[in-house]
């Protein structure tokens, strides 16, 4: 109930292991876990009807309108219940909480979860830079190699609100920008080496990985039109 009420008031790779890795404290975390229980599947239902109560009017809506509605979804109601999720190179996990989920499938799974029809294993198995240019138009995707963080921070800034997907020399997550702060939500293998929600400046894996892909999944409009039509 709680996933339906919030969306009504808003309206693999597999992971290699790194040779050094950050402590455990300098994985921060930026979104807490929920202070009480919440259904999962009530959360995946609150997607529903979401699209249900978009879907007659999808049409008109301005394109900047429908990327938001997208973004808010899956990052307040499908992303949140992963945050702690345990990691394992062979996770698999299509609960949170239960089990381990890889970084590859933890994209695909929150995707799937968040309502776009797709093939969840079979991309979770690819390389990231596969995944993300079979499911983003390439006019939507750009690429940096050796970069200093604080290039790619402004990058991403400049490009604007909403959800992307992103790759990196081994690994793949998110990244969100909400208009204000650009944050870093994965399955990582150092540290905690569990699901966290990170402010992307002060990530280590992100700053560490010398290439980096980055697909603007909630600007895609074919995408947006299988995810209002999937249910």
């Amino acid at each position: 109930m709680r996933c339906i009420i919030i969306l009504l008031l808003l309206s693999a790779t597999s992971c290699k292991q790194a040779t050094k890795k950050p402590t455990k404290s300098t994985v921060q975390l930026v979104a807490p876990l929920a202070s009480q229980p919440i259904n999962y599947d009530s959360c995946k239902k609150a997607v529903m009807l979401t699209k249900q109560k978009h879907a007659g009017g999808w049409k008109n809506l301005p394109a900047e309108k429908k990327g938001k509605i997208f973004t808010e979804t899956v990052t307040k109601t499908i992303i949140p219940n992963w945050i702690g999720t345990a990691w394992s190179f062979y996770g698999t996990s299509q609960k949170p909480q239960q089990g381990s989920i890889a970084c590859g499938y933890f994209v695909t799974t929150i995707l799937q979860d968040g309502g776009v029809a797709l093939a969840r294993i079979k991309l979770a198995q690819c390389a990231s830079e596969q995944m993300i240019t079979t499911l983003v138009q390439p006019k939507l995707v750009k690429r940096f190699s050796n970069l200093p963080i604080s290039n790619f921070i402004a990058s991403v800034k400049q490009t604007g609100y909403g959800l992307y997907i992103v790759g990196l020399d081994n690994h793949t997550g998110f990244i969100y920008n909400d208009g204000t702060k650009i944050h870093f939500i994965h399955s990582t293998y150092v540290g905690t080496r569990n699901v966290q929600w990170e402010d992307a400046e002060k990530s280590w894996v992100l700053a560490s990985s010398k290439y980096k892909v980055l697909g603007k999944i909630s600007e895609d409009e074919k995408i947006l039109e299988r995810w209002i039509k999937f249910n």
